[in-house]
């Protein structure tokens, strides 16, 4: 597989990923227009496409879009920072990993969007609990990249810093932290398309009728908007896409010189 996607071209590759949503588009509109699919509910995939063009140009609904993006990129944001220091300082200090990791093996299985409720409970309503919602669920690949990342330098590395009398923290700020730089941003493009679906979902389930979530359900209340659901559904999706590039793209001119070392 790993040859395969090598051989492919950039430009190849997206043509196809292009051609494999067209194709699962037409054939989704002949089964609906075939009666094969006949689910009440289900309208046309090229109704929801007008409607989700529709909704690129409506106003109301793009600030919404933005409440969504502004609680995401703060949850995303929180989490990184917490992954970020709290993961170099588990894989660098033994005894900070001893201290944490019962906490964190205990908080990792639970669902983020279960705390969303005692979130609301505690900060009320807005983007905050939300927000915090999100850093939930990105806090766990973030925190255990870094880890890993930091406990990847280089031996010699730390042992030289050692007898130039650098001190711990310098070694994790100084070397550890900016060697494994790849492996953190591995952790936040991860973390970035799971704290998407969160965000949508949390607005769903404890938010106020704001963002994208929000959207969904107000306009889920009357079964006759059912393929303004789905544009506004596609559009999340779309987003979630869009983010995913952004990280691929930003990975590679960055990070891209570990492909080389690698081979």
């Amino acid at each position: 597989m790993r040859l395969i996607r090598e051989d492919i071209g950039g430009r190849a590759r997206a043509a196809l990923g292009v051609a494999g949503v067209v194709g699962a588009g037409v054939l989704a509109e002949a089964l609906v227009r075939g009666g094969v699919i006949t689910a009440a509910g289900v309208p046309l995939p090229s109704a929801v496409l007008e409607r989700a063009g529709g909704l690129l140009a409506d106003g109301e609904f793009l600030e919404q879009v933005f409440f969504t993006l502004r609680e995401w990129m703060l949850g995303v944001g929180i989490a990184t920072a917490v992954g970020v220091v709290l993961g170099g300082l588990m894989g660098a200090i033994t005894r900070v990993f001893v201290m944490f990791e019962p906490t964190v093996e205990l908080l990792r299985p639970l669902p983020s969007i279960a705390v969303g409720p005692l979130l609301v409970l505690l900060l009320g309503s807005g983007m905050l609990p939300l927000s915090l919602t999100v850093a939930v669920a990105c806090l766990w690949p973030i925190l255990f990249n870094t880890i890993y990342g930091v406990r990847a330098v280089e031996a010699v590395a730390v042992q030289t810093a050692r007898t130039l009398h650098i001190s711990p923290l310098g070694i994790i700020a100084k070397i550890r932290l900016p060697s494994a730089l790849p492996f953190v941003f591995t952790g936040v493009r991860v973390a970035a398309s799971i704290g998407l679906i969160v965000a949508v979902s949390a607005e769903l389930l404890i938010g106020n009728g704001s963002g994208i979530g929000g959207y969904i359900l107000v306009k889920s209340t009357s079964a006759t908007n059912l393929d303004l659901v789905y544009a506004a559904t596609l559009v999340a999706g779309l987003l979630g896409v869009l983010v995913s590039m952004a990280f691929a793209a930003i990975d590679k001119l960055a990070f891209g010189w570990r492909k080389g070392l690698a081979q």
